[in-house]
């Protein structure tokens, strides 16, 4: 019983949730249950919510491709090199890869002297594969934008020392990443929450799993592939049930956890609603007859 537990206020750098992740031990996390994302939390190692994020942003079609180049950059950060000088203060903190769309916007701001307005048209028109639009301003990107008064609205990369070679090498990297990208504020949300049930896991497991097999009643393969979970990997009892001390839904009891009374096939919620409310009325039942009656 902890009275003023709150998960809004876990630390979000506890040692042992990072290696529990790191096992692939995910059955239940949100967001990391699939094999492959287990298999990319193995070879990552996460040590921070910064991994988390990134782990979460790179797992779909497109950045996907850069989950080998991430994973052997952040084991070797002195194997990690820039197309440029200039993207080292933009994608330091992902080992060199481009992962997220607010990259994707500093490097337009950065590297050719976009507004901040003009650089997220551009990251729209990119995620939606505007292809007219992006060839125009693969031109404005490289060489500039002069106005009709011959004021320059957009320095562009030549002006700003970044060669055209090196320029269109980065252009055609953020194309062909955009049209996938996350933005990192979404991918942010999403790994926290994933790291708020991976503390629970860790910290409180027959908690969890008793809270986690209660939400999947319905979904007989996951149901099952939970209480495989807290036998096998876990080390959990998975109790029979027992009119005078289950519940509703999977509880907490002893050292295991109890079996959800609505979970047994063919006992609807009316009948398990009614025992449980004879058990508050006058205890425990002492006999099968007096179950019966």
């Amino acid at each position: 019983k902890e009275p003023d537990f709150s998960i809004a206020h876990v630390p979000d750098d506890d040692p042992a949730v990072y290696r529990m992740l790191a096992e692939g031990s995910t059955n239940g996390v949100f967001q990391y249950e699939s094999g492959g994302m287990k298999n990319v939390l193995v070879q990552l190692g996460p040590q921070s919510l910064e991994d988390l994020i990134a782990v979460i942003s790179l797992y779909r079609p497109g950045p996907m491709d850069s989950i080998p180049k991430y994973i052997e950059n952040r084991h070797h950060p002195e194997r990690v090199t820039y197309l440029h000088p200039l993207l080292a203060g933009i994608l330091d903190v992902t080992y060199g890869c481009i992962v997220y769309q607010e990259q994707v916007m500093q490097i337009f701001r950065t590297l050719a002297g976009y507004s901040l307005g003009r650089a997220d048209i551009v990251r729209r028109a990119m995620s939606k594969k505007k292809h007219s639009v992006m060839e125009k301003e693969r031109k404005i990107f490289i060489e500039g934008l002069i106005g009709g008064d011959g004021t320059v609205e957009v320095e562009g990369c030549i002006r700003r020392g970044v060669s055209r070679e090196i320029a269109e090498k980065i252009f055609a990297e953020m194309e062909s990443f955009a049209s996938y990208a996350f933005n990192k504020s979404h991918a942010t949300a999403y790994a926290w929450v994933s790291y708020q049930t991976a503390y629970m896991k860790y910290h409180y497991p027959k908690e969890f799993m008793a809270a986690l097999m209660s939400s999947v009643m319905e979904n007989v393969s996951k149901f099952s592939e939970y209480i495989l979970n807290c036998r096998r990997m876990m080390n959990i009892a998975v109790l029979p049930p027992d009119i005078n001390e289950g519940e509703s839904g999977f509880s907490v009891s002893g050292g295991g956890i109890r079996y959800g009374l609505s979970a047994i096939k063919s006992v609807g919620k009316p009948v398990v609603d009614a025992i449980l409310e004879e058990r508050a009325k006058n205890g425990k039942f002492r006999t099968m007859e007096d179950f019966i009656n």
